[in-house]
């Protein structure tokens, strides 16, 4: 007899998952997948880890996941990604509150046994914490798995439904800091499973992952949990204030129309109410790093961002100091992307003039206007074609990335806790993102994510709304081999030297021009990386700590400084040459990639 057509394709579906690759944790038994094009490795994807974030669960801490309801998973699928606020990297795919119950995915080697007690590498992608996920295929494992470790992405709240606080209404943020810690307990307790070895977990994330990993392995209990970390491209450590944050709280419960004191209207609200109340929120455009495309963060900007709450994160990360050996890196052109996102034609780049680059400079950092002006004057980049937009590419380079994860780093120097530094200087043949065109591969140079598809060993592109196809040069693909070789040595050893390449371990240099770390320009290079600009970020950075400066600044606000403390502060006076010409040489290819 025939069966149905739905009953041959439940068998076929059973019979293709009895097949499969599984493994056994908790919950139940998981039905994986085989990595395509005869890769040796598996993945398992969607892993539910905490229970559906919705109805009275909304803005409350994760619970986590008990049973599979029919004893198995079907883990070959992406869960749906979780709501997204932002536009700088929206998720791939469907998306829904419950971020597919909170999942992650897993990829390992196929012959993985739990006796095998491979590396583990557990990441947090970043996204500003309003949008992102780890469905993209820039973040795909298989090639990892290949190299005998094993990864895992963890997925989280994002926007107020991962950082709002609002304690009138018994909502107290960091939602998205507790997803990601109940992950990596899901990790402490499953990932032998698979083959990996609790001992030897290695949490990465970049951007606002990478504040969120620094924030995590500042913890008390970040040693139990993880043995290292590395922040890649690390954004204002220092976290928000708690008055920013429940500020932000409040006008966003008055956009959403509900009381600051009625959790239940909050959580009764729709998904699309919520993210039109998000974007009709006019607090969240104003105060310090409001600045559109250009914005740097402060512990007083309005956003939703992670903060020390008394309780999840009960000491600011930035006077605590990592727990647990940390590597702290950034690219070299880290606000190429914002600058090309805000100055994307001819008419834009002609309002570029001086009075534009006060006012970026006053939007973002207040009473200390003046002081970076000062430091980095548009007579430092006259030789670029266009002086604004390479002024305002370097400020935030500076402000926002390099120098946060150099003074992480002098920290935990000071605190005798073993700490490295990067700097990734390649210029890649292939563009990585779906959003840059292969043709203008050469102006944005090594930008904020550039360092991406190396660290995941993703160098095949294929970008059909670009009509893109593009491969790595074998080059780049021993670049590749070579930070994938690091970023495993810290997992395994909490050390991301290895044999061939030794990494020069983080010091307090007099002038922090010297300071040893990795260049990973055409090769993995050891070296002195120049972070002399860093003592002024300090300064300014204790400036606006030290009130709460307003957005807006006075013209006699901050008194010029004098050449004594310019040489106090060892400031952007002392940008190299070299640095400046490439500048050039960029901002005069963003000039021919618009006229073109």
């Amino acid at each position: 007899m025939k069966l149905p057509f739905s009953a041959t394709l439940s068998v076929l579906t059973t019979t293709a998952l009895a097949s499969s690759p599984s493994v056994t944790v908790d919950a139940g038994t998981l039905q994986g997948g085989q990595c395509a094009n005869g890769q040796d490795a598996v993945y398992y994807k969607g892993i539910p880890y905490a229970e559906p974030p919705v109805g009275s669960l909304r803005f409350q801490p994760p619970q986590p996941y008990s049973k599979f309801p029919d004893g198995t998973f079907d883990a070959t699928t992406p869960a749906t990604a979780c709501i997204q606020f932002g536009d700088s990297f929206v998720a791939q795919g469907e998306k829904s509150e419950d971020c597919g119950s909170l999942y992650l995915d897993v990829w390992a080697p196929s012959n993985a046994t739990k006796d095998s007690k491979l590396p583990v590498k557990a990441w947090v992608y970043g996204g500003s914490n309003t949008d992102g996920g780890i469905s993209d295929s820039l973040y795909d494992g298989c090639n990892m798995a290949e190299n005998d470790q094993i990864l895992v992405s963890i997925n989280y709240r994002l926007g107020p439904l991962g950082f709002m606080a609002l304690n009138s209404a018994g909502i107290y943020g960091n939602q998205g800091i507790q997803d990601i810690l109940l992950g990596l307990k899901w990790v402490q307790d499953s990932i032998a499973a698979f083959g990996g070895d609790p001992k030897k977990v290695v949490l990465f994330g970049q951007s606002a992952g990478a504040t969120d990993v620094f924030a995590i392995a500042t913890l008390p209990q970040a040693p139990s949990l993880i043995n290292s970390a590395i922040a890649e491209s690390i954004a204002l450590p220092s976290l928000l204030s708690n008055s920013s944050l429940q500020q932000t709280g409040q006008s966003y419960a008055k956009s959403l129309q509900c009381s600051t004191s009625d959790m239940s209207c909050l959580q009764s609200k729709s998904v699309d109410e919520l993210v039109k109340a998000y974007h009709a929120d006019d607090f969240l455009n104003t105060g310090l790093g409001a600045v559109p495309s250009l914005g740097v963060d402060s512990r007083y900007s309005h956003k939703f961002w992670p903060y020390v709450d008394g309780d999840v994160i009960s000491e600011n990360p930035a006077s605590r100091g990592i727990q647990v050996p940390t590597v702290f890196g950034s690219t070299q052109q880290e606000g190429m992307m914002s600058a090309l996102s805000r100055y994307n034609s001819i008419p834009k780049i002609k309002s570029a003039t001086p009075a534009a680059y006060t006012s970026f400079l006053q939007g973002n950092f207040g009473r200390a206007a003046r002081l970076v002006e000062h430091y980095y004057p548009l007579s430092l980049f006259k030789s670029t074609q266009f002086p604004v937009i390479a002024a305002i590419e370097t400020v935030i380079t500076d402000a926002e990335f390099k120098c946060p994860g150099y003074q992480s780093a002098v920290q935990a120097a000071q605190k005798n806790m073993p700490a490295w530094i990067y700097e990734f200087t390649h210029n890649s043949s292939c563009v990585w993102l779906s959003t840059m065109q292969q043709a203008y591969v050469s102006v944005y140079g090594a930008a904020h994510t550039a360092e991406l598809p190396y660290v995941f060993g993703n160098l095949d592109f294929d970008f059909p709304d670009q009509n893109t196809t593009c491969t790595g040069t074998p080059a780049e693909w021993d670049l590749s081999k070579e930070m994938d070789s690091l970023w495993t040595a810290m997992a395994e050893n909490g050390n991301p030297s290895t044999e061939d390449i030794h990494w020069p371990s983080f010091e307090i240099t007099a002038t922090g021009a010297d300071t040893p770390g990795m260049i990973f320009g055409n090769s993995s290079t050891p070296g002195a990386i120049d972070f002399s600009p860093c003592k002024l970020w300090a300064r300014v950075d204790a400036m606006l700590s030290g009130n709460n400066a307003t957005a807006t600044a006075t013209p006699s606000g901050t008194p010029k400084p004098t050449e004594s403390s310019l040489e106090n502060s060892g400031g952007a006076a002392r940008i190299s040459l070299a640095t400046v010409n490439l500048l050039a040489t960029s901002i005069f290819l963003v000039g021919w990639m618009i006229v073109s």
